[in-house]
Order: C-alpha cells, then structure tokens, then sequence
C-alpha cells in the first residue's frame, strides 16, 4: 500500500516537473500566424524634394511670378571660389529653403560650363527615363543656368564693375525687392526662408501653374461674357475667379469687373420686373421665370423668387400669370402623350391625352391640338361629360 502511494507521488512529480519544463519552450513559440490576415502594405519613399529652377529669361521670370502672385527667388554663384562652393553645396540643397521655395519662381544663375551627368527620373507610371544634366546644378544644360547671367549682371552690378557673389535676392511679386544679401558670403537659409514667408504673407496666397492656367481661362471667359452682357454666367465665372485667386493680378481685374456684372444683373431684374402689369404679366412672369433659373445659386436669386410669389400673389395680374401657367402644364401633358404615340405606345398616348379632355384643360391651346390629333377621344370623352 505505501509503494503504490509514493509510486503515485512520483508520478505527480514528474508530470509536475515537465510541465514547468514545457512552459519555457511554450512561452517562446509564436502564435500561429493567420493565413488570412494580410501583411500591411509597405509605405514607399517620398521622392526627394529638389530645387526646381526656372528655366526662361529674367523678366519672364518676373513676369510669371507677377502673373502667379508668388515670389521670385534669385541665386547668383560664382565659379572657383570657395564661398560661393559653399553656397551650392549648402544653401542651394536645404531641405527648408527647397520646401518654401516650392512656390515661387526659383533663378539660379551661374556662368560657368560643367559636365553632364546621367540620372534616372521617375515617371507617374512607375517608369523612370534617362537624362543628362548638368552635374553642379541639375539643368537641362548649362545653357539654363547661363541664361539670366548678363541680365542680373546689368542690374546688380557694382560702380566698379564687378558682381559681388554669391548673391541672393527675395522679389515680391510687384517688383519690390524684400531681401538682398550681397555681402560675399552664403546667407544662413532660416534668412531666406523668413524673407520668402513675409513675402507670401503680405502678398496672399499665389498659383500654381494648373492654377495659373484655370485663372487665365476664365479671366478670358469672364471678359467675354461682360462684352456680351450675359450677367448671371459673368458675375459666376468671376467669382469663381476670385475663390481661386482672392489676391494678385487677376484678382485685380475680377475686382474692376464684377462690380460692373453684379450692376448689368441686377437692371436686368428690375426691367423684367417692371413687365409684371396686366395686359403683359404672363410674359413678364414667363421671362423672369427664366431669369431666376439663370441665376440659380447666386445671392439675387432669393430676391426674383421673392418677386415671382409676390406677382403670383398679386390681384390684378394673377388671373393672368394662373392662365399661363395651366397652359404650360398642359403642354407638357401633350408632348407626353406625342411621345408615348411616336413611341408605338397607343394605349399610353390615349390615357394620357384624356387628361387634357377635362374640364380644368378645356380652355388651353393644347387642348385644341390635341382634338385635332385624337378626335374619336375626345368625342369620347366629350360625351362622358354631357352625362
């Protein structure tokens, strides 16, 4: 009896004791991994933020920042000598004055000639195509950043002739230089960051080139819809303007025009308007009716549909404008039912033209049309009602 009592003793030791060595090894193993559950996606690499230098002639730059209200950074270098080394290896590449500089019109200018070298630039189908380009400032050709050199020089030029170098300028987009270091030395960045943020500041938000683009086709729609007097579609495409360029040199012009358009719109109004008298309140009604569609979503349209319930409301001209209307209704019955006919669809034509045969449609010119086109119908009908 004790040696069958210890022998289950040490059966419950020993179970006890790989148990305890199991739970490390249990503790270590991984869960199973679900077959379902998928991997997230990997983020892929922003593509790295470069300077993007303009590649015309000085005063289109200048006229391209004026036109997209932005401002119009100028760097000047020099070749072989070691501030101006510094300024390019940098200045030219800081990730903040990259970034501010992002939107505005960018000059780099330097005379020398350089090496080509061969990249690869992605594409927005995934592909990347070869180019060479210059292998100190990344132009199409050194012809690029040659282009501007004799127009700042003529500019910026000391009384002796010389050009101090490097050299940066911060122009607004009227012209106005905000920043000019020319001491000779590479300015720190923060500077020309700050001088680009002031210059945004005071000037309001500017273009992009899509943006650039929008604003210039619809300063040209804009002006041809105030020539030829189309005041609901010219006050929209102004504002629409204005709400994508609220300052700069096109806000300008939407500024001069709208006031003119609002003006044009609103005698509009008030000459058909003055149509709501008897003897011409259908007509009057029927026009401004048209008018108010035309002005859907513009601030006068609350006032024509105040003005069209009040003629409605009106004594002396509602019969008028009730007449009008009624016959409108039954116009729409009529070509409903010439539809279902054109269609082959007789049995529809006949239940619909019957609505017309009704003592309410009885007065209306497409009742008369339609007793022309179903009169064995409207006899029909005819004879229903002397019942």
């Amino acid at each position: 009896m004790l040696s069958l009592r210890r022998t289950r003793v040490g059966t419950v030791l020993l179970l006890g004791l790989l148990c305890l060595c199991a739970a490390p090894a249990l503790a270590l193993q991984k869960p199973p991994k679900d077959k379902d559950k998928k991997d997230p996606p990997k983020k892929e690499a922003a593509a790295p933020v470069r300077l993007e230098p303009f590649l015309g002639t000085y005063s289109d730059a200048k006229a391209l920042a004026k036109e997209r209200n932005v401002p119009l950074i100028v760097h000047i270098v020099l070749e072989g000598e070691q501030a101006n080394d510094q300024y390019r290896e940098k200045v030219l590449p800081n990730k903040e004055l990259v970034a501010a500089s992002a939107n505005a019109v960018v000059i780099v200018a330097n005379n020398g000639t350089h090496p080509k070298k061969s990249v690869e630039e992605p594409q927005p189908d995934g592909t990347k195509v070869r180019k060479e380009l210059c292998s100190l400032y990344s132009t199409p050709n050194c012809g690029a950043h040659q282009r501007c050199w004799d127009d700042l020089y003529r500019e910026l030029h000391e009384a002796d002739g010389s050009l101090r170098c490097p050299q940066t300028l911060v122009i607004a987009p009227d012209g106005e230089v905000a920043l000019r270091v020319n001491t000779g030395n590479p300015p720190e960045p923060d500077q020309l960051v700050g001088a680009l943020q002031e210059v945004v500041l005071k000037a309001g938000p500017g273009l992009t080139d899509a943006q650039l683009a929008e604003v210039q086709k619809l300063s040209a729609e804009g002006t041809t819809l105030s020539d030829s007097k189309s005041w609901p579609d010219a006050v929209r495409t102004w504002q629409r303007l204005l709400a994508i360029a609220p300052k700069g040199r096109y806000a300008e012009l939407a500024h001069q025009a709208l006031p003119a358009a609002l003006k044009g719109l609103s005698a509009d109004f008030e000459r058909l308007a003055a149509l709501l008298v008897p003897g011409q309140a259908a007509e009057g009604y029927r026009r401004l009716l048209e008018f108010q569609k035309g002005c859907t979503g513009l601030a006068i349209e609350k006032d024509v549909v105040a003005r069209l319930r009040k003629a409605e409301a009106d004594k002396t001209i509602a019969a008028e404008i009730a007449a009008w209307k009624l016959d409108v209704e039954a116009a729409a019955i009529l070509a409903e039912a010439q539809k279902a006919a054109d269609a082959g669809d007789e049995k529809k034509a006949q239940r619909t033209v019957r609505k017309l045969f009704t003592k309410k449609y009885a007065s209306t010119s497409a009742c008369a049309t339609a007793r022309k086109l179903w009169p064995e119908i409207a006899a029909e009908e005819d004879a229903k009602g002397a019942k």
